[in-house]
């Protein structure tokens, strides 16, 4: 008797005649007496897992300055000190950005909070288009009646209609205010 079964482990040993664990059908490997432990699967780990952060960037979303340890939380760039965790959608003009959190929404056009972006067009419309991110992060944009127009990738859009929006398109506001479309998921989604 000089063989286990590698999930079995020492008790039952095997006669050197036998091939196979008549249990686990799992073919016998000789027996060591050094290692009594040898074949025998280790135990398993039933620490619950760390939570992984919602997004693990190697680099800021925002200025792309490398990230140089994994738990940090703000960007080092001393000019952009973001946090690494980026907003939902992301929407980047010639005069800044737009960054809209999951679960909400900006008015966008010449008044409100955006009026720097859009100061330079004055075919903007002062209340434009509305853009949101609903909280399991799904990206859209709403033109508000306006006779100049939004559009996305050079097509017009609806007034008053929700449309999805993604990655690496381009919205347009009247004739010239132009931005580029990002939106961030977080890992799984």
């Amino acid at each position: 008797m000089s063989q286990v079964c590698p999930r079995c482990g020492l008790e039952p040993l095997y006669d050197d005649t036998e091939a196979v664990c008549p249990i686990h059908i799992l073919a016998l490997e000789p027996y060591v007496a050094a290692r009594a432990d040898a074949g025998r699967p280790p135990e398993p780990d039933l620490a619950e897992p760390e939570p992984e952060p919602e997004d693990t960037a190697l680099s800021c979303w925002n200025c792309g300055t490398e990230v140089p340890h994994p738990s940090n939380v703000e960007c080092l760039e001393p000019a952009c000190r973001r946090p690494l965790t980026p907003p939902a959608l992301v929407i980047r003009f010639a005069d800044g950005q737009v960054e809209v959190a999951r679960g909400t929404r900006a008015e966008l056009g010449r008044s409100g909070r955006y009026v720097g972006l859009f100061r330079a067009y004055p075919n903007v419309s002062r209340r434009h288009a509305v853009v949101g991110a609903d909280p399991d992060g799904r990206a859209w944009i709403e033109p508000v009646p306006t006779p100049n127009g939004t559009f996305l990738d050079g097509s017009e859009l609806p007034a008053s209609e929700r449309t999805p929006l993604r990655s690496n398109t381009r919205v347009r506001f009247a004739l010239h205010a132009e931005g580029t479309v990002t939106v961030h998921s977080r890992r799984g989604d």
